[in-house]
């Protein structure tokens, strides 16, 4: 589905640039050498987690495995929630100079299938990373990191 199909496309061309709240998820993804899946981002170049918004009608586990897939290739089989960012800190401005602000579920995937795509309709580049090698985008999820690393079966809210 391109943007201005999307529900978030379709808000905007309502109301313009003004701030949006916006649900979504967000993916660690990890091989079995415990290196996190980073995808780079066709529109701005910019390393990420997978990740993006929901749709209408779907649930969050839906739109995830939605969004991995469409950015990966990989399919999601299980996940679980470690945390929920809020607030300003996962708030800015797009590249079309809209207003946003998250809601982020944080998840963990704990079981995926497939092969990873590193070009797609939404990335130009993908790959798997150790920590230190980690692309320049690691400093934004540092939190998200350090939950991922103190999660003990209760959800974190940031």
């Amino acid at each position: 589905m391109n943007w201005e199909d999307s529900y978030v496309g379709q808000i905007r061309k309502l109301v313009g640039h003004r701030s949006l709240i916006m649900p979504g998820p967000r993916a660690f993804v990890q091989d079995g050498r415990g290196r996190t899946l980073f995808i780079q981002r066709r529109g701005d170049r910019s390393w990420a987690l997978p990740g993006g918004t929901m749709e209408l009608g779907e649930t969050i586990f839906e739109a995830l495995q939605r969004e991995v897939n469409e950015e990966t290739g990989i399919n999601v089989i299980s996940a679980t929630l470690i945390a929920i960012y809020s607030g300003s800190k996962v708030a800015g401005v797009d590249r079309r100079q809209n207003e946003y602000q998250l809601l982020v579920f944080q998840f963990r995937v704990d079981d995926w299938a497939g092969s990873l795509v590193t070009e797609t309709d939404e990335s130009v580049g993908a790959g798997f990373f150790s920590e230190g090698e980690l692309p320049e985008a690691h400093g934004q999820y540092r939190e998200a990191f350090a939950d991922l690393d103190r999660y003990a079966g209760n959800v974190i809210l940031g």
